[in-house]
């Protein structure tokens, strides 16, 4: 069984898909310590053990976890070098057999261990790192081509490794593209698995709440998604306007706490929480809301956002964007209803629908099935170490 070192650019506090990852080795008999960067350097603890996996994080000052400004890009450039830079030092003198790299900001590190050390790479990619760059402003020329910088840095990488695991895929040779197509149309012949980001189903679901309610679970990173939802629900007949309910914390907390502050809507706010409150948010909710812009990519490109899969995981449906991967898993799945973002008729629709006719959504792949790619691919790089 090999000796595992997972890096990932947040606290980790928590990171579920890195997390669930981790206690599937561990089970198979891989030791595995995750490698997380405390950006805001607020985490109590800066070593931790959940379920065997031991979680060693790093602190090089304070750093932004959103590029609002071409300065603060600039603190996240910094940072993350520090961070890269220390993680390194470290594992060159405590040297892993396998180094499983999360998201195009840590991959580096796991490029100079190879390098130093053959360590076998393994790069996990979640989303498209380089759409990031456009969130803020994604007309901006200057961002598009930072972000078209950061692809082909993101290309070259990918072929110095040894597998690439992707959260998305295509699911008929009909449906959008995925990730793994992304990665296969950008370097062919590279080895590529998906694991999907599913939660393990459970066997009871909750009951919906009295009141209809629409709920977002996540991180709050672009405030126009938001501005759609109070948009149209302000114009619902007043006895029939449903809740809101908002948990979850990120770059854009500041301008959505302003647009529900100047609201008269029924909206409940919940601000940051753990992995462990997940479910209990989604059962005070009736339908999960997860229609995202699209100017800077990743929806298009085959991102599957995990409150999804964690809204029908509790028997809750969900309304997404149309003309994707998401919205083929949806109606493939029987998870939801898809709309043109843009389209504030359509999401009435969608709501009023699910309001009068709640759909039996039942979870049907889980988190179970996916590992077991993962599982697999490790034991094909230890076989030809």
């Amino acid at each position: 069984m090999a000796k595992v070192a997972m890096i990932v650019s947040n606290p980790c506090n928590p990171d579920p898909r890195v997390e669930k990852e981790a206690k599937s080795l561990i089970s198979e008999g891989h030791e595995v310590t995750i490698h997380a960067f405390d950006r805001a350097e607020n985490v109590d603890e800066t070593q931790s053990n959940i379920a065997g996996v031991k979680i060693q994080r790093y602190r090089v000052g304070f750093t932004p976890t959103g590029a609002g400004s071409i300065f603060s890009g600039i603190k996240i450039l910094i940072g993350l070098r520090k961070f890269r830079q220390k993680v390194l030092q470290f594992l060159v003198k405590n040297p892993p057999e396998i180094i499983h790299c999360h998201d195009a900001d840590t991959i580096a590190i796991g490029i100079k261990l190879k390098e130093k050390q053959g360590t076998k790479l393994i790069f996990d990619m979640h989303d498209l790192a380089h759409t990031w760059a456009r969130m803020d402003n994604p007309n901006s020329i200057i961002r598009k081509l930072i972000s078209k910088k950061m692809e082909k840095n993101v290309v070259k990488h990918i072929r110095k490794c040894d597998l690439i695991v992707v959260s998305s895929g295509s699911i008929s040779e009909k449906s959008n593209l995925g990730f793994r197509e992304w990665i296969i149309n950008h370097v062919p012949n590279q080895d590529v698995i998906v694991v999907e980001n599913r939660p393990i189903s459970i066997s009871k679901i909750p009951p919906l709440p009295k009141k209809f309610t629409i709920g977002y679970a996540g991180i709050i990173r672009e405030i126009s998604m938001f501005e759609n939802l109070f948009q149209t629900i302000e114009n619902w007949p007043e006895e029939e306007k449903p809740r809101i309910l908002i948990a979850g914390h990120g770059a854009a907390d500041a301008k959505l706490d302003e647009l529900i502050n100047h609201s008269d809507l029924d909206i409940i706010r919940k601000h940051k929480f753990q992995s462990s409150e997940i479910d209990g948010i989604i059962t005070e909710i009736s339908v999960m809301f997860a229609v995202y812009p699209t100017t800077r990519g990743n929806i298009l490109d085959g991102a599957l956002p995990t409150k999804m899969f964690d809204a029908a995981k509790l028997g809750r449906p969900s309304i997404v964007n149309s003309g994707c991967l998401m919205s083929d898993i949806a109606e493939e799945e029987n998870l939801g209803i898809s709309i043109d973002q843009n389209d504030s008729s359509a999401l009435m629709n969608a709501l009023m629908e699910l309001k009068q006719q709640p759909m039996n959504v039942e979870l049907e792949r889980d988190w179970t099935n996916e590992v077991k790619q993962l599982i697999n691919a490790y034991s094909i790089l230890e076989n030809h170490s």
